[in-house]
């Protein structure tokens, strides 16, 4: 079993789903820099994420998507619930989320692990997303 880690920053956006805004649709890129694994590095530029978001009337969310890097992609749900909530800056919210891996597709096929998220969404529905992971390969 291979044991991989990395700590990434995603940028991008949230947007509505649906009419109601009862689910949302994250968006964002991370740039790769030096002494990443290959196997999430090589063949593309930066990672892509696209998820789902299902927040509640109390500050709380669920959330599955995937996350493409080079070597394949990395399906995800959260574990657990999500939180969200206003920060010391007026124009910001933030949150964090716990993900917990369920496989994957190429190199990540059978994978599992952990993805720790801290977030911030402005009012321009910009998000900034610090992730830290251990990903376990089959």
């Amino acid at each position: 079993m291979k044991e991989i880690r990395y700590q990434l920053l995603f940028e991008g956006k949230v947007s509505p789903e649906d009419e109601m805004g009862t689910r949302m649709r994250v968006e964002t890129r991370a740039s790769f820099g030096p002494g990443l694994d290959p196997v999430l590095s090589t063949g593309a530029p930066a990672a892509v994420l696209e998820a789902t978001v299902e927040p509640d009337e109390f500050g709380r969310f669920t959330e599955h998507g995937e996350i493409v890097f080079g070597g394949g992609t990395l399906a995800y749900a959260s574990d657990g619930e999500g939180t969200i909530g206003e920060s010391a800056d007026p124009s910001l919210q933030y949150g964090h989320v716990v993900r917990r891996i369920e496989g994957g597709t190429g190199a990540f096929e059978g994978a599992t692990g952990t993805i720790v998220s801290v977030f911030t969404v402005g009012e321009n529905a910009m998000m900034r997303d610090s992730q830290s992971a251990v990903i376990f390969l089959a």
